[in-house]
């Protein structure tokens, strides 16, 4: 070769050298641009969701203003046993026209009496000589006010259970906005997981893509070398779109499952989620399940709020008995009044006291009473029965629950000898390769089963997250779950 090409092809190098530089160069500064434009990334921890779901949840709301509710009702019971105290007041004027009223005329008169001397006498008097007509304006003003104070003293005990059967409503309430945060809880912690899983599962695809590349890489050096086919370099070509599609699907999917997350912490305006990955190493354990379920019977809130139902039932059943039964009032009542009216008789103003006792006893009211009572009645066999079958749909979520964590297990201890095998295959599937006594396809199937392998390995520790947060949930360990993160 001569001297001008020697020299030829080192400046056509060098161009090209400095073409590559600029160009990445010019692409890195365009990725600096874009990450500094780009909004930054919220970086949260379960218990940070919890605390956002929590600050914001309309169904805890919900729940505290049907708590508020019951305690105004055990308020309003408690008010039947004092007094009610009434205050009345009225002020009437009028000015009232009669027209063409006749009225009588009076003239003078004599009337003769005969003493016993046989004198006249002469007493003179007015009488009614006729009659005139006119207009007649009356005005008359008239002001009353009193009070008066009525006292139940007997009812059949029905404002006693009334009394009771609020109280125990507003135990119910209590709980059950405790157990409303427990599921806000769950959600928030089921989203989480699910996040973290599909987190994962994006990591495990752009691995797996990166392998591929590196792959295609390998192979095509085999192929210019001629130890490997252009159909291996074509096959680990189509492998390689493949996973590219893949790590889409897994963006994808970690996006909806930002969406979901967002929308269990109340903030469906949330696009942009970086979460802990730690909960990943989470050492899994299994209880016994006779024991959990004893606890869950001990400390489920809703368990405990529908026994509070049932009494509650029971009280207001027995408060609509209380109608068969006398009623005793005792009442007290004043009245003051004046009257300036030219047709009043007697004094223009007065007062009156008026007290006494009352006895009402309800002899028959067409069956209302009757009927009252057994609707009550029937309503508290049905409290009895929905805390039965809370009884028994505990006991299958927590057996649910437990088994689910113990398939997770299960399926982790398999998942992680799997992984280990797929990599040593890989291993020898690779080598076989570079020396000729393998195929590409038995490479690529290695690829996948290690693929496979990692995202089975990820899937069951977020199934046994997952599965533990709902048994801690079913059990009533809401502060295992992140109470004290409130």
């Amino acid at each position: 070769m001569s001297q001008p090409d020697v020299c030829r092809r080192a400046a056509a190098t060098a161009v090209l050298v400095l073409v590559a530089l600029i160009t990445l160069s010019s692409g890195a500064s365009a990725q600096v641009a874009a990450d500094s434009s780009a909004e930054p990334t919220e970086s949260l921890t379960l218990r940070d969701c919890v605390r956002i779901a929590l600050d914001s949840s309309v169904d805890l709301r919900i729940r505290a203003a049907e708590r508020d509710i019951a305690d105004q009702n055990v308020k309003e019971a408690w008010g039947s046993f004092l007094p009610s105290v009434s205050f009345n007041g009225s002020y009437n004027k009028s000015d009232r026209t009669d027209y063409d009223s006749e009225s009588p005329v009076y003239g003078p008169a004599l009337q003769g009496f005969e003493t016993v001397n046989g004198d006249s006498v002469y007493i003179p008097y007015e009488t009614v000589i006729g009659t005139r007509t006119s207009d007649v304006n009356i005005e008359a003003t008239s002001k009353n006010w009193g009070g008066g104070a009525n006292l139940t003293l007997f009812d059949g005990l029905a404002n006693v259970n009334r009394l009771k059967a609020a109280r125990a409503s507003r135990e119910s309430s209590r709980l059950w906005v405790d157990y409303t945060r427990e599921n806000v809880i769950q959600n928030v912690a089921v989203a989480y997981y699910d996040l973290l899983r599909f987190t994962r599962l994006r990591e495990v695809a752009s691995e797996t893509r990166d392998q591929a590349a590196a792959e295609l890489e390998r192979t095509e050096t085999y192929f210019r070398l001629g130890s490997a086919a252009k159909s291996d370099v074509l096959q680990q070509r189509v492998r390689l779109e493949q996973t590219k599609y893949d790590l889409v699907v897994a963006e994808n999917r970690v996006r909806m499952a930002i969406a979901d997350l967002a929308y269990a912490m109340n903030r469906p305006l949330a696009d942009r989620l970086e979460i802990d990955t730690s909960p990943l190493s989470t050492e899994m354990a299994i209880e016994d399940v006779d024991r959990l379920y004893a606890e869950a019977l001990a400390n489920r809130l809703d368990v405990i709020g529908s026994d509070y139902n049932q009494q509650a039932a029971a009280h207001t059943a027995a408060a609509a008995g209380g109608a068969f039964w006398p009623r005793l009032d005792l009442y007290a009542r004043y009245q003051r009044s004046y009257d300036e009216s030219p047709y009043k008789f007697g004094s223009q103003e007065s007062d009156a006291w008026l007290w006494g006792a009352q006895v009402n006893w309800d002899i028959f009211d067409r069956f209302q009473n009757v009927a009252a009572r057994g609707r009550a009645k029937a309503q508290a066999r049905i409290s009895e029965y929905q805390h039965e079958q809370i009884r028994l749909d505990v006991q299958l979520e927590v057996r649910q629950f437990h088994n689910a964590m113990r398939e997770a297990i299960e399926k982790h201890n398999v998942s992680v000898e799997t992984v280990t095998q797929a990599e040593e295959e890989l291993r020898l599937a690779q080598e076989r390769f570079r020396v000729g006594a393998g195929t590409q396809l038995d490479r690529i199937t290695a690829e996948v089963n290690l693929a496979s392998a990692k995202a089975e390995e990820a899937q069951a520790v977020c199934d046994y997250l997952i599965a533990r947060a709902r048994l801690w949930r079913a059990v009533g360990r809401l502060d295992e779950m992140g109470r004290e993160s409130e």
